[in-house]
């Protein structure tokens, strides 16, 4: 974690005016001089900082290191854009660098900011263990007349034989279904192309005098015509009528 990250937590010998440490100081002196922390006045920045520093010497005030070794590296950095650089000279901190850890400090005193703010807010609020509500038990109770008990019983008999019937009814219904298969549908076509060349499979077929499950057991008969290469089939538009016509036999 970088050493930025962890001022936080590092004891110091003094706080100065609130300011936690040497990069909490160089944020306020950006903010103070409204400066774009991407485009630091580096030569300025400098100076009120080192003024600000041998403010808090004169009043006899401790200084803790980190602000003194920040001083040194400011100072450094300034000297640097006054002189040339040496190609073999190697920098521990550069101006790059010294950005990059304001704006991560930044940040971090940010987001300290909010944690800060959301402690204080759920620190008022207590905690509240789920109470359990009890209902109270009603006990539910009908009188019914003893003349009343026939006529109960009958209507009762009544609806069951009537779900019985339309059971019955039902079952029927099935029955017929499943009498309706693919080959006696393609059987039944066979016969009428014996007899005639083509047909109108949705006037033979017509849901208006067949039951649906009988139309599409017919229709499934026509695919497996038409798959076997036994009939051939038109249409001339989208839901028109369907022409089905007999294939010659070849030699």
């Amino acid at each position: 974690m970088p050493t930025i990250l962890t001022l936080e937590t590092k004891k110091y010998s003094i706080k100065i005016d609130n300011f936690e440490g040497p990069l909490d100081l160089l944020i306020y002196l950006i903010e103070k001089n409204k400066m774009d922390i991407y485009d630091i006045n580096l030569t300025e920045i400098t100076d009120q900082y080192i003024e600000y520093l041998n403010a808090m010497e004169e009043m006899n005030l401790e200084i803790a290191s980190e602000f003194l070794i920040m001083a040194s590296s400011l100072l450094y950095l300034k000297s640097k854009k006054l002189l040339p650089k040496q190609e073999d000279e190697t920098e521990e901190l550069t101006e790059e660098e010294l950005i990059r850890r304001i704006i991560e400090y930044k940040k971090y005193k940010e987001i300290t900011k909010v944690f800060k703010e959301n402690y204080l807010d759920f620190s008022k609020r207590i905690e509240k263990n789920q109470e359990e509500i009890k209902l109270p038990k009603r006990k539910l109770e009908k009188e019914y007349a003893k003349n009343k008990i026939p006529e109960v019983y009958s209507a009762l008999v009544e609806r069951t034989n009537q779900r019985l019937n339309q059971n019955a009814k039902n079952i029927e219904k099935i029955a017929l279904v499943e009498n309706y298969t693919v080959a006696s549908k393609v059987k039944e076509m066979f016969r009428v192309l014996v007899k005639q060349k083509r047909f109108v499979f949705n006037r033979m077929f017509s849901l208006k005098q067949k039951n649906k499950q009988e139309v599409v057991t017919a229709f499934s008969g026509l695919l497996e015509l038409s798959r076997r290469n036994k009939v051939q089939t038109s249409q001339d538009e989208i839901f028109g009528d369907i022409v089905v016509e007999r294939k010659a036999n070849k030699a």
